[in-house]
Formats: C-alpha cells, sequence, structure tokens
C-alpha cells in the first residue's frame, strides 16, 4: 500500500550549467573558495611583511648598555625601557597583537589544509569502488590516502609550519625586570663621629629617602628590588663598627638561583629569627612587620632607615632569533597557501552542498538502494552491497550523532588530560607558594606577572649560558600554546560535524538552495567560512584569540637583570596562578558549549550522514537512477521521491532530494 503524505510532482524550468561557459584564469581564482584562499595567503603574506618590517627595525634598536652582561646582549633588543606597570601594559597589549597575528596564521593554514584534504569527484568514485569513505566538509586526516602526493606533502608542510609559530610567537617579545644589588650599612644614631666619616658623606652627598621600619621591611622584603638600591639601618645603640657595610645582595641573588649558601634570597636578612630559610622569610615578613617596633636584624634595635631611590628599569625585549624563527615559518606557510591558491585542486568537493551537487548530476554508481543509509550504518554493515531497505524510523537525533564515537573519545580524552595536566600544576604551583593561599594572594600576584613567588625552581634552561637559558625557557613556556592548537583543531572538528548535521536535516522541512564553495548560481547561496555559519564561527576565532592570550600570561619567560657589569642574571619560567585559574574557567566553558550543543535534537529524522561520502550519495539519487544535471541549481528538500511500489508489500522504492514536491517518509514502511 502507499504510504500517506505523498505529493504529485510538476515540473520546473531547469538553469543551464553555468560551467560550460569558458572563464577567465582570474575570475575563477576571484571567486568562490579560490578567493578565500586568496584572502588567506594574502593575510598570510601581510603578516609576513608585517613581522621582517618590525624585526629589522627591531635590529637597530639598543641592546643594553655595552659593557653590561644583560640578558642576551647580542641577541635581544629594547623595545621599551621605563617603569615596571607601564612594562606590563605594554607587554599585555603586544601580547593580544601577536596573537590576533597568530590566530589569522591559524586560519588561513586551516582553510589551506581543509581544501587540499577535500576530495574531487574522481578520488570520491575510486575510493568507493575501493569500499572506502571520505569526509566532505571538514579537516580531515583519513582522506590523505585518496588525494594526490603532491597534495598530501604541501598539507604535511602546513602543518609543520604550523609548529615553531606557536612554540615560538608569543616569546618574540618577553618583559625583563633590572634588579638592584645593593648594600646595607649600619649606623648610630649620631653617626657624625669620625669613625663613620666615610658613611656620613655618603649619606650627604647623595639623594636619600627617610623611611619608616615598616616600609623598610615592605620595600626590601622582596626578591627583585626595583625602586630602591643602598639602605643604611639606624639603630639605637651605635655598634663598634659604626657605618661600616655589613650585607651585600649580589650574592644572595645568585644563591636564589643555584639553591646555595645560607641566604638564598636577597631578603633573608630581615628574618633574624628564620636563619637559612628563605622560604619560611618569606611567610614571616607579615609578622615581622607587625613587630617593627622590635626589629633587629643584625643584633641592633632598628629606629628607622635612610634609602637611596632609584628609577624602575623594566623592559620588554625583542628576541631576533625566536623572530627569524617565526619569520622562515611564517614565509613557508605563506609561500605554500600562495601556491595552493594559484594552482587550486580541481574542484574539490569542499563542503556538503559541493557534494549534493555532484552527485545530483552525476549519481554515485556504489550507493543505489542505500537512501536511508546513516555512517553508522555504513560503518557497522560491512560490505556495502549487503545494505538492504531500511525502515525509517522517525526518531530525530541528537546532534552528537554527526560525530564518530572516535572522534568523541580522542576529543574527550585529550580536554581530559589537557585540564588534568593544569589542575596538577595549579596545585602544585600554589603548594610551592609561601604564606597565604587565599584567592586575594593569589590575585595581588598579578595576571602574567613576574614575581619571585611563582618562579618555576631550580630551572635555568639546562645551561649557565644566558641566550641559551632564553631559548629553552621560551620553548617551555609556549608548550600549553601548541597543545592548545592540536585542542582547537579537534575542538573546532566538533563543531562543524554537529553543524553540518543541522544543515543537512533542515532538508527534511523546508525547500532551500545548497550552499556551495563555487560561485553560486540560480537559487543557490555563497558557503560560510567552511561549513560554520557567521554567529558560530566568529565567537571561536575570539575564543581561540582569547585563550592563546591567557596563555600566555599563564606561564612566560622571566628574564632578571641586574644593575652592574659582570653581575650574574638568569632566565627561567614564571607562572600565574589567577591565568591558570582562567585558563580552566575557560576551558570548562568550552567543554560545556559542545555539551549543550551536543545534546540538542536536530529538526527532523533523516537519517544522520556526517561527513560520510557515501551516505551523503546515497540520498542524491533520483528513484529512475537518471542524473539531475540542472536540479542543484533550484531550492531542494530531502522526502519520498517516487510513485513506485512492490507488487507483494508496498514498499516505496526511495527517498532523496528533489527539486519536485515529496512526501514524508511514514512508520514501519521500508524504503531503499
Amino acid at each position: 500500500m502507499r504510504a500517506p503524505g505523498y505529493g504529485e510532482i510538476e515540473a520546473q524550468p531547469f538553469l543551464q550549467d553555468p560551467k560550460a561557459k569558458k572563464r577567465s584564469k582570474w575570475s575563477e581564482i576571484s571567486s568562490g573558495w579560490r578567493l578565500s584562499l586568496v584572502y588567506g595567503a594574502g593575510a598570510s603574506t601581510v603578516v609576513l611583511l608585517i613581522n621582517v618590517g618590525v624585526t629589522i627595525w627591531s635590529s637597530t634598536l639598543s641592546k643594553g648598555e655595552a659593557n653590561s652582561s644583560d640578558i642576551q646582549s647580542n641577541n635581544r633588543r629594547i623595545l621599551f625601557q621605563g617603569s615596571c606597570e607601564e612594562s606590563r601594559k605594554l607587554n599585555v597589549v603586544l601580547h593580544i597583537f601577536i596573537n590576533v597575528f597568530s590566530s589569522i596564521l591559524l586560519a588561513a593554514s586551516s582553510y589551506g589544509m581543509q581544501c587540499l584534504t577535500a576530495p574531487n569527484r574522481a578520488e570520491v568514485d575510486k575510493s568507493h569502488a575501493a569500499q572506502r569513505w571520505m569526509d566532505i566538509g571538514i579537516l580531515s586526516v583519513r582522506n590523505l590516502r585518496g588525494v594526490s602526493w603532491k597534495r598530501s606533502i604541501l598539507w604535511l608542510l602546513l602543518t609543520m609550519s604550523s609548529i615553531p609559530l606557536h612554540l615560538l610567537y608569543n616569546s618574540v617579545v618577553f618583559s625583563s625586570l633590572s634588579t638592584m644589588n645593593y648594600d646595607v650599612y649600619r649606623v648610630g644614631e649620631q653617626f657624625n663621629d669620625p669613625g663613620s666619616a666615610n658613611i656620613t658623606k655618603l649619606a650627604r652627598e647623595q639623594k636619600w629617602d627617610n623611611i619608616t621600619v615598616e616600609q623598610c621591611i615592605t620595600d626590601y622584603g622582596v626578591a627583585f628590588l626595583t625602586s630602591r638600591s643602598d639602605l643604611i639601618l639606624v639603630v639605637d645603640q651605635a655598634p663598634k663598627t659604626n657605618g661600616s657595610k655589613i650585607f651585600n645582595s649580589f650574592y644572595q641573588n645568585h644563591d636564589l638561583i643555584v639553591g646555595e649558601g645560607c641566604y638564598n634570597t636577597a631578603y633573608s636578612w630581615i628574618c633574624p629569627r628564620i636563619g637559612c630559610n628563605a622560604q619560611a622569610c618569606l611567610g614571616e615578613l607579615p609578622n615581622v612587620k607587625k613587630e617593627a617596633n622590635n626589629w633587629r636584624p643584625f643584633q641592633h634595635r632598628v629606629k628607622y632607615c635612610l634609602s637611596k631611590p632609584r628609577e624602575e628599569t623594566c623592559r620588554i625585549n625583542f628576541n631576533i632569533p625566536v623572530a627569524i624563527g617565526v619569520i622562515i615559518a611564517n614565509a613557508a606557510k605563506a609561500m605554500i597557501l600562495l601556491y595552493v591558491a594559484f594552482k587550486p585542486p580541481e574542484e574539490p568537493l569542499l563542503v556538503l552542498g559541493d557534494a549534493i551537487h555532484s552527485f545530483l548530476k552525476k549519481p554515485d554508481p556504489f550507493s543505489k538502494h542505500m537512501c536511508l543509509a546513516s555512517i553508522h550504518d555504513v560503518k557497522t554493515q560491512g560490505a556495502w552491497a549487503s545494505i538492504k531497505p531500511s525502515r525509517w524510523v522517525p526518531i530525530k537525533k541528537r546532534w552528537a550523532a554527526a560525530i564518530s564515537r572516535t572522534r568523541w573519545w580522542i576529543s574527550g580524552s585529550l580536554y581530559g588530560v589537557a585540564l588534568g595536566v593544569a589542575i596538577f600544576f595549579l596545585s602544585w604551583g600554589i603548594k610551592a607558594l609561601s604564606g597565604s593561599h587565599s584567592f586575594k594572594t593569589l590575585w595581588d600576584m598579578g595576571f602574567g606577572a613576574i614575581t619571585d613567588k611563582a618562579l618555576i625552581s631550580g630551572f635555568q634552561g639546562g645551561s649557565d649560558n644566558s641566550d641559551n637559558q632564553v631559548i629553552v625557557s621560551v620553548l617551555l613556556a609556549n608548550i600549553p600554546q601548541i597543545t592548545f592548537s592540536v585542542l582547537y583543531f579537534q575542538y573546532n572538528g566538533l563543531f562543524t560535524c554537529m553543524l553540518s548535521a543541522k544543515e543537512w536535516s533542515d532538508f527534511g522541512w523546508k525547500r532551500k538552495g545548497l550552499r556551495v564553495s563555487s560561485e553560486p548560481v540560480g537559487e543557490q547561496r555563497s558557503r560560510y567560512f567552511l561549513q560554520l555559519p557567521y554567529r558560530w564561527s566568529i565567537p571561536l576565532v575570539l575564543l581561540s584569540i582569547l585563550m592563546h592570550w591567557i596563555l600566555s600570561q599563564s606561564i612566560f619567560v622571566v628574564a632578571v637583570e641586574t644593575d652592574k657589569p659582570l653581575s650574574w642574571n638568569f632566565a627561567t619560567c614564571g607562572y600565574s596562578p589567577v591565568a591558570i585559574v582562567c585558563v580552566m574557567i575557560v576551558s570548562l566553558v568550552m567543554v560545556a558549549a559542545v555539551v549543550i550543543t551536543a545534546t540538542r535534537r536536530l529538526p527532523t529524522a533523516i537519517p544522520v550522514v556526517g561527513s560520510c561520502s557515501l551516505a551523503i550519495a546515497a540520498s542524491c539519487h533520483h528513484p529512475d537512477s537518471v542524473p539531475q544535471p540542472e536540479a542543484p541549481y533550484h531550492p531542494l528538500k530531502w522526502g519520498v521521491m517516487g510513485k513506485s511500489e512492490t507488487d507483494t508489500d508496498g514498499v516505496y522504492l526511495h527517498c532523496g532530494f528533489s527539486t519536485e514536491e515529496v512526501g514524508e517518509p511514514q512508520d514501519a514502511f521500508e524504503y531503499q
């Protein structure tokens, strides 16, 4: 018997195939998906020119004092030198720009990689003949075995060019601070006696600030002293060695890093009761301030202090070797994209509409009589010829059905491991801090700010050479960047699959034109950026920029310089607990967005084909197996197409796409 809901077929006028018209080479390049390739290649080239220009300009800037042992005195240039607050703000702004450029390169590269792995019709037919299917509309590694070797090599080169960008780009610019080595003198209140003539002369000849004991403890109780230098402790009783130098911070700054000696921070002398335990001194500082009236760092009670002020010298540095590495990777990426743009693949099936267009014009011989085949059927039923007529089940699947279990498992595992590692290092980093672990304390440490409380202790880049220290620190600091880039590709793929399934399912309830990657003709529509509508793609790009920036503030290169020639300096990595917490929050929001989206129901019960080329082809057959060369240019709808039914059980023969009126499949009927 005939299922109800089937309408009559009306003939409609069709358009001529526009591809029969000859077009110039430039007109082909300047339209459709090829134009997007040109834009991507152009954007990469613009970023390359900016990188080259900034590097050349930076190479003319100061290296620092010629007689100093500044970090990377040969390899770095100073973009800015001044107050630490201004340096911090400028560092944030520069890293925002860097991450915008990085995201532009990532988006252009991703588009080029998808174009290279998108199969053409001949490659799809060849795979179907070998009982393999190819992905349509997503960035696919599995397609590499089905496309030409030249495109596979170009895809691999694009991938490899991304690695140094993510490992190096955020550390082209890094901040450093100059810490002052200082001497501490001790004198009695009346230090005009002959025994203290030198310190008296020093106090009179130079500008000194008279500060309270509590302020003295606050200002000097830091590992990196940036705004003060020499200190005179004025005590209640004149010591025997009145006016003599009793402490020098140089050796303690050295011990801060190598972990040798008794005082292993420059301010351990402030805590006389602690002795050698500098970490304990850090936690004891609040108590020392409370007892400031009885502060006795060198056996004598301090009444007030004379402190020599100095201008802060924080710097924004430009790393020339790292910038050259970025330029080489950027140039390779731009050249590959330019090559692909001007010698693009022949008519690739980039998006879902391209595949429907192709299979309607030239039906796929390997997918006949499979009109209700889903991607699940193709994967589970083995030999395709064994796929039999299917019974219609009017259940609307969730968006998650468009994604394979393997992809879900890989995505979940990668995010789970990454989040677990972040939680572990956050816990480890907080435990390593001395003193209070309250949120206010962590917040006061700053967002990406350098502090001795949050250094990766015992790590100095694996070498005593400061150049090597910086390079190794750069690589360590940017491991999270490349990790997130891999995760983002996977994340973007999840949304691409789900939104492709939504677009496919929409054909079951409303008639609409195909979205194609080439120039639209007739009722066709231009494609989104790949498969993502702008209300999805723009937030994802902004999210990528935000996450890369937060990561750059979570773990970063720390360079500490000293104010005197031949004084010790070092490079290591610092971390910001608050920024790491922000990374975790954004990560959880990203996971929640995927889960919420995946649980939504598709608008119709059309079989979910995902990105499977065979399942897509199965829905593009006419009941009489004839080509429909003009159908792709008209609005299409999916439904029951044929009037024929068998003599025995009345089974409708076919469902699929049609420009004509179609009926709705009925429960308990089988279709083929």
